[in-house]
C-alpha cells in the first residue's frame, strides 16, 4: 500500500510533531503538550492504528519501564510539503524530453503500476465503478458514475491530481491507467481542460472491448 496523507486533528498532530524530534513516553509527550497522559495515551492508540507511529523499546521510569514511541517513516511524509513540487518539476521535465506518445505511455503504466497496490472489487461493471467512484474520492476526488449515456462513466468536478493536471494534461492518464487496471476494464480519458475542469472517464462499452482484445490477439 501507498502512504497516503491523513487529515489529522488535534492534538493528535501535535503528538505526531513532538516525536518528530526524538523517541518520547507518553509521559514526556504529555509534560510537553501539557495534556493528560491518558489523552496522550487516547491519541498515541490513533496513531499507532494508521501506522504513523511505532513502538521502539522502553526508558527506566519511576515504578516501571515506560514504552517509547517514534515516528515511522509513513509518518514523516504526513508534515512533507515537497514531494508535489518535486513531481511536478518532475512531470515538467519529462514532457520537455518525451515524445507525446511515449510520455501518455509512461503516465498510463504508472496508473496501473499503483493500481496493483489496491484490492479489486468483483460484481458487474455497475458494482466495480461504483467501488472505483468511492476509492477516487478517498483520494480527495469528488466521483461518482454516470449511466445516462450508453456507456458508463466515471466523473467528478474536482480532480484529486489536480495540481499535476493544471500544468500537465497527461498526469490525467496516470488515473486513466489506474481506473482501467483496477476495474479490470478499458478506461478512456473524456476530461474537460477549458472552462471549469472536470474529470471524466469512459468506461469502454462490450463491444469496444472485444474490439481490443482482437487487436491485442
Amino acid at each position: 500500500m501507498g502512504t497516503p496523507l491523513i487529515r489529522l486533528g488535534e492534538p493528535a498532530r501535535s503528538v505526531l510533531a513532538q516525536l518528530r524530534r526524538k523517541p518520547m513516553t507518553v509521559e514526556e509527550i504529555a509534560k510537553a503538550l501539557r495534556l493528560t497522559s491518558n489523552a496522550v495515551r487516547n491519541q498515541l492508540r490513533k496513531l499507532e492504528e494508521l501506522r504513523l507511529i511505532e513502538r521502539v523499546g522502553s526508558r527506566a521510569g519511576a515504578s516501571k519501564p515506560s514504552i517509547l514511541y517514534a515516528i515511522t517513516l509513513e509518518g514523516q511524509v504526513q508534515f512533507s510539503t515537497l514531494y508535489l513540487p518535486v513531481l511536478t518539476e518532475f512531470l515538467e521535465v519529462a514532457e520537455g524530453q518525451c515524445a507525446g506518445k511515449q510520455l501518455v505511455s509512461f503516465m498510463t503504466d504508472t496508473g496501473r503500476s499503483l493500481a496493483k497496490r489496491y484490492p479489486k472489487p468483483s460484481g458487474s461493471i455497475a458494482a466495480r465503478a461504483n467501488a472505483a467512484a468511492h476509492l477516487v474520492h478517498g483520494f480527495g476526488g469528488l466521483m461518482e458514475v454516470d449511466t445516462g449515456g450508453e456507456e458508463l462513466t466515471l466523473r467528478s468536478p474536482s480532480c484529486p491530481l489536480a495540481a499535476l493536471t493544471a500544468r500537465n494534461r497527461a498526469a490525467c492518464h496516470v488515473l486513466e491507467g489506474f481506473l482501467s487496471d483496477y476495474l479490470g476494464t478499458p478506461v478512456e480519458t473524456c476530461c474537460e481542460a477549458e472552462g471549469d475542469p472536470h474529470c471524466c472517464f469512459a468506461i469502454l462499452p462490450e463491444r469496444s472491448r472485444k474490439a481490443m482484445r482482437r487487436r491485442v490477439g
